[in-house]
């Protein structure tokens, strides 16, 4: 039972979900086919079995689920999950198109129905996998509890991840520190439960088999051992810089334990095929939008004076500025009213100097609102990324008052093309703090890939729907 209440619970619910997801896609794909006068067996669906299972053994050995079946614990990023399950999704209709020649049945099937399901299947499996870990975190199934050894400022900063966090499953239980503190930086009280040296003891007693350790390294290094008899899994974060973890690799050399990092920037392979893919993706938008842009463009001309483009003065790359491109929001006179309203409100000059944006801006017009909370007036920035001065995903574009902010980061910062979306928009956005706007930005420029690219694209769509932190 203690089992159970550790995860195990939690990856009954994926493995459900992956097959439902692929025997619910094939199924619904070969009875459109049957029902427009496709010619099947009714044991169809029997046949194909080897194709679901074969995901299935895929996902166990790509520790797609919590890492371990039967000691579930962290596992993998969303967004190698995303690139795991679309190998293991790609993999098995493979074999089941080897299976299904090999024993001389191939030709009872639609060969673009297959393929159908299998794209169909790529899409449908992370969202259905991440209502599953929705509904359980609603209901607090399946949740791994944990430790955290380090109440400074990178546990309490994970504490706050881990409690909204519906990925990872995890529960937080309390701290361990040898400093009795009572509350954080900002005033929240830390639920220390005991020191460092008592971690086993509170473990046996909470029933606890997870450690994450938020602390420096060589004080870590020092309980490490005693800490190994005791728990399943220990995950070590050595500090709060953001640190490269999608393209890095475990190496033995000579017996000396170490980590590679994989530095994707350096490659002009990978650079040169998202430019592509963006170039690509922009044309596109802009032939399908055009007339939602013609439309849009009456609506802000005919709504008030002013022209219907804004021309934002931004940083790209390498700090060489360039003029983003927008429907207009606001009232002409804006930059004068911004002005008088800072002076005249404290407040909302502290607003505005900590996130460069105001919650209530009485600078905006009604249908900039409407425009704002769709995301619709950056529509016009597609015609940035053709003209080389963006991209579609990348970190957000920043006015040069922001490099302070940036600091020592800003030199790795301005090395990519700001994009019309990116980590940081699809994470809070508006409602995202300063601090982890730039952490997010690091992140996705040292994690830089196409499927972390593929998973922000996702979330943007999602995002936009619901206009969550839209601004």
């Amino acid at each position: 039972m203690k089992i159970m209440t550790h995860g195990t619970l939690r990856v009954i619910f994926l493995i459900a979900t992956d097959f439902l997801v692929l025997y619910s896609v094939l199924a619904v794909v070969l009875l459109i086919y049957k029902f427009c006068g496709a010619e099947y067996p009714p044991t169809i669906l029997l046949d194909i079995w080897p194709m679901p299972l074969t995901v299935f053994l895929t996902n166990i050995f790509c520790r797609l689920y919590c890492g371990s079946l039967f000691y579930p614990g962290a596992g993998c990023t969303i967004v190698e999950e995303f690139k795991r399950l679309t190998l293991s999704v790609i993999g098995g209709y493979l074999l089941l198109f080897a299976y299904l020649a090999l024993i001389r049945m191939s030709g009872y099937y639609t060969r673009f129905g297959l393929l159908l399901a299998m794209g169909v299947t790529i899409l449908l499996l992370p969202i259905f996998r991440a209502w599953t870990r929705s509904f359980l975190r609603s209901m607090h199934w399946g949740e791994i509890p944990v430790l955290i050894a380090g109440a400074g400022v990178t546990g309490a900063l994970l504490k706050k991840e881990l409690k909204r966090d519906k990925f990872f499953g995890f529960r937080f239980c309390g701290f361990l520190d040898d400093e009795a503190k009572q509350t954080d930086n900002e005033g929240n009280p830390l639920e220390i439960l005991g020191k460092l040296e008592d971690a086993q003891k509170i473990a046996r007693e909470k029933g606890i088999d997870y450690l994450i350790t938020a602390l420096p390294l060589d004080v870590a290094g020092k309980h490490l051992d005693n800490w190994l008899t005791h728990f399943q899994h220990i995950l070590i974060i050595p500090d709060k810089r953001v640190f490269p973890i999608l393209w890095t690799h475990p190496v033995d050399i000579c017996g000396l334990s170490s980590i590679e990092i994989g530095n994707r920037l350096k490659r002009p392979l990978f650079r040169f095929s998202k430019t592509l893919a963006e170039i690509l993706i922009a044309t596109v938008a802009i032939i399908c939008l055009f007339p939602l842009g013609l439309l849009l463009s009456l609506m802000v001309k005919c709504s008030s004076k002013g022209p219907i483009f804004y021309k934002a003065k931004r940083l790209g790359i390498n700090g060489s500025q360039i003029e983003v491109w927008k429907f207009r929001t606001m009232y002409a006179d804006a930059d004068k009213k911004l002005e008088k309203m800072l002076a005249e409100n404290p407040e909302m000059e502290k607003e505005w100097r900590e996130k460069f944006k105001l919650e209530n801006d009485p600078r905006i017009t009604p249908l900039g609102k409407f425009l704002r909370k769709t995301s619709l007036d950056e529509l016009p920035q597609f015609l940035n990324v053709l003209r080389g001065e963006m991209a579609v995903i990348g970190p957000r574009p920043i006015v040069q008052k922001e490099v302070a902010y940036y600091g020592k980061y800003y030199s790795t910062f301005s090395r990519v093309k700001p994009g019309i979306t990116g980590l940081w928009q699809v994470s809070g956005r508006s409602e995202t703090t300063y601090e982890r706007r730039i952490m997010l930005d690091m992140y996705y420029i040292n994690n830089w890939s196409i499927w972390l690219d593929y998973y922000i694209f996702l979330k943007t769509i999602k995002e936009v729907l619901v206009g969550r932190g839209a601004q």
